[in-house]
């Protein structure tokens, strides 16, 4: 499967839309063709509702759906992929049961998106780029080192972390393949606008 390139959506809840379902939906209606679908606790029968009505939409919009972290719901939603941090189920683990899954694996340096990649990670999600209100936990790579990230590897880059309009153009000269957004779009007054803010200044830039 060919990856998207440009804005790769997140869903979360802690900001204007409040649902996971709604977020993929105001992603999706503004233009962005990946989306994850990223909950980190709950009921997985929920967990699993949740993901099948993400899965129809991105059916309906032509766009690629990946699960973080849980690969049982990922696989029981007929997901497209699934994506894993550092702490998560091994890359090369998920590889050898669930070949046909594309498989994103986190990275901060180099070393990190190495080993995912030769683990059969079919992309990176690099970051934290810049500090980020989501994962104020993570690395800070900043711009070079993104760039040396993406430089080391011969597969699909996502920057993540602290993305917004202006750094837009500045991410997208590393080589990065796109970037990934949570706050930059779902805290806006007008998700969706700022969705197809962000499509467009990706393509523009």
């Amino acid at each position: 499967m060919r990856l998207p390139r440009g804005i790769y959506g997140i869903t979360d809840t802690s900001y204007t839309v409040k649902s996971h379902v709604g977020a993929a939906r105001a992603f999706l209606e503004g233009g962005v063709r990946i989306v994850q679908y990223r909950r980190k606790e709950g009921s997985i029968r929920v967990m699993l509702e949740e993901a099948r009505e993400i899965r129809r939409l991105c059916n309906e919009y032509g766009a690629v759906f990946i699960v973080d972290d849980r690969v049982d719901i990922a696989i029981l939603s007929d997901a497209d992929g699934v994506h894993v941090g550092l702490d998560d189920a091994p890359v090369d683990a998920i590889r050898s049961r669930f070949g046909g899954l594309v498989i994103g694996a986190s990275a901060s340096t180099v070393e990190e998106a190495v080993q995912g990649k030769n683990a059969g990670a079919n992309y990176i999600g690099a970051g934290s780029v810049f500090p980020s209100p989501t994962r104020p936990d993570y690395r800070v790579t900043g711009l070079d080192g993104l760039r040396r990230i993406v430089a080391a590897v011969d597969i699909p880059v996502y920057a993540i972390g602290g993305i917004t309009l202006e750094t837009l153009p500045a991410i997208k000269a590393t080589g990065a393949w796109g970037a990934a957004v949570i706050s930059g779009i779902l805290a806006a007054k007008d998700p969706v606008k700022m969705a197809r803010a962000f499509v467009e200044t990706w393509d523009k830039s």
